[in-house]
């Protein structure tokens, strides 16, 4: 068989990578409306804040999220808090960690064993032997994948007050499919304390939307097509003004290459070893926390579609999910705020 190989590059590109395109809704932009894209946490960001201290509430926000990856979140970064405690943990014994890293790993860990332990903070060794992040584009040897798989279980992990215990050595904690999510609640306290009016910031595949726009409009948070160029939209979600509410999308588009058909992407399954097939191809959450909407995105690409949207419901939160039929499945209670506007794709009746 003729193997076509493809590498989906959107990280490289700062307008391209958001997972979801926002939509301001405003028509004639005013003095107070603040507009930036940039990188922030090794990731494209766009911030759009409302206030006449716009400019440097983004400076703050910005280097706020910069120093959260490079000093507690980056398992890249040699000098993290979290990279720290991979290089220096003994298996068995309680590794002292500040309060927010132990916050952040322990939430994580209950969010995971609720859905299955599926949501793998000890997925790192796996995705180091793929290496679909770094654009590695051939499947590995099986026996590599069974050898990292030995490295992998997130029941090893556990958090009392601020102590991580690991269990067995050559596990590395990583962090990345709560990250972005964790971040906009990171800006969603900052800007509760600033003069901001309003605010939408995208951090990667994770949104905050805060306050309210000046025409006192909804704000339009539009969903990716997971099928189609970067910038075309699915449809989108209404979410009322004056509200704080964080969406999150995980897909198989983002990184990935394909083999014979197939799609291979970043979202490891760590009881197969492979990436995730459970012929979910997106999922967008909207929640009232980062963290968890972050979370519960990738969850509903590694559950199969009811127990994915089962999770969903018992966290208070909302889904959007896409099949690779091009069915669309979205939580009961959101389907009032999701206008859909591409064509091909079909709502599900269940």
């Amino acid at each position: 068989m003729n193997k076509v190989i493809r590498i989906c590059a959107a990280a490289l590109c700062a307008a391209a990578i958001v997972a979801m395109v926002i939509w301001s809704g405003v028509k004639n932009r005013q003095k107070t409306q603040y507009t930036r894209n940039t990188i922030v946490m090794g990731t494209a960001a766009s911030f759009t804040v409302y206030g006449s201290d716009g400019d440097s509430i983004i400076d703050d926000i910005a280097d706020a999220e910069d120093t959260l990856d490079k000093e507690v979140l980056s398992w890249r970064a040699p000098e993290s808090e979290l990279a720290v405690l991979n290089a220096g943990y003994k298996a068995g014994e309680d590794y002292k960690v500040s309060d927010e890293l132990a916050d952040i790993i322990g939430r994580t860990l209950q969010i995971s064993e609720a859905g299955d332990d599926k949501l793998d903070i000890t997925i790192r060794p796996l995705a180091e032997v793929w290496g679909i992040e770094d654009g590695r584009s051939v499947i590995p040897d099986k026996a590599d994948i069974d050898a990292a798989l030995k490295k992998v279980d997130g029941t090893n992990v556990s958090v009392d007050s601020d102590f991580v215990n690991i269990a067995d050595s050559g596990m590395m904690l990583d962090l990345g499919a709560v990250g972005k999510g964790y971040g906009c609640d990171l800006a969603a306290d900052y800007l509760k304390d600033s003069d901001a009016t309003g605010a939408c910031i995208a951090l990667g595949g994770s949104i905050v939307v805060y306050g309210s726009k000046p025409d006192g409009e909804c704000w339009k948070v539009g969903v990716k097509d997971p099928r189609n160029s970067e910038g075309t939209v699915l449809g989108t979600v209404s979410i009322p003004a004056g509200e704080t509410t964080f969406i999150s999308t995980s897909g198989d588009y983002e990184k990935y290459f394909m083999v014979d058909g197939k799609r291979y992407h970043h979202i490891l399954d760590p009881d197969t070893g492979y990436p995730a097939w459970t012929h979910t191809i997106a999922a967008t959450v909207v929640c009232d926390d980062g963290l968890t909407s972050d979370a519960l995105s990738t969850l509903c690409m590694l559950l199969d579609r009811d127990d994915a949207m089962k999770l969903v419901a018992q966290y208070g939160a909302k889904a959007v999910i896409i099949d690779d039929e091009k069915r669309v499945y979205v939580s009961d209670d959101l389907k009032s705020s999701f206008n859909m506007t591409a064509s091909g794709y079909t709502i599900a009746d269940d």
